[in-house]
């Protein structure tokens, strides 16, 4: 055991987020802790810490949290080409009063391309809309993870948004060798609703997204491994 943990040691000095880390001890150290002081842990013991937003309702919110504790951040978002009008200004807006170090992945298939050669979103829990998810959000985000090489991804998921959602923590384990942080996990709506108006925040009221069709679904990228 002694043995184990030395080269442990060896393996990740100094390190804080690896997929080695005992994570189940931080999760139980911020239980209580507010998402700030959350925040402000992992940005001060990330290597490489990126974010991933789709700029749904109430994003906004963390969004503004972390750029508060890093404004130069990497913003993670990946255009399906599906989004709502609505969406796409709002980004352009919040980009512009964020000063947001937004990084755009798009899929190598475009929507009118994909509708062109396969047709309109395939229906739910169907091989076809696997495929459909695969192409226009897992591709572009794995993509992505693969050139910005985080050790950290943070994202705003929090408990009460799912079943699978609500099985997962602050801290857990992601694709790409990655410590997933979910600053705002222990919130409910109402506390982010709050957050929004407190800060008078931009929202985004009209969105749309074609890899889950339903708001109580999971779009995939969360079950990556």
């Amino acid at each position: 055991m002694g043995n184990a943990s030395s080269n442990a040691a060896r393996a990740y000095p100094q390190r804080t987020f690896h997929h080695g880390a005992d994570l189940e001890a931080l999760n139980q150290q911020f239980q209580g802790a507010k998402p700030s002081e959350i925040m402000r842990f992992t940005i001060e013991h990330a290597e490489n810490p990126v974010v991933f937003t789709n700029f749904r309702p109430l994003a906004v919110a963390f969004l503004h949290l972390v750029t508060q504790a890093k404004p130069d951040i990497p913003v993670i978002w990946v255009d399906h080409g599906y989004n709502t009008p609505e969406t796409y200004r709002h980004i352009d807006r919040l980009v512009k009063e964020f000063n947001l170090n937004l990084f755009t992945y798009t899929p190598k298939v475009s929507a009118a391309h994909y509708k062109a050669v396969y047709g309109e979103i395939p229906p739910l829990d169907t091989p076809a809309h696997d495929f459909f998810s695969r192409t226009v959000k897992l591709e572009p985000f794995n993509r992505a993870m693969e050139e910005l090489k985080p050790d950290v991804w943070m994202n705003g998921i929090r408990h009460d948004q799912n079943a699978h959602r609500k099985s997962l923590n602050i801290f857990t384990t992601g694709s790409h060798g990655t410590i997933r942080v979910a600053p705002m996990f222990h919130l409910k709506e109402i506390d982010v609703e709050e957050y929004v108006y407190q800060h008078d925040l931009p929202d985004n009221d009209v969105y749309f997204d074609p890899t889950k069709g339903e708001e109580h679904r999971e779009c995939g990228l969360l079950l990556e491994k």
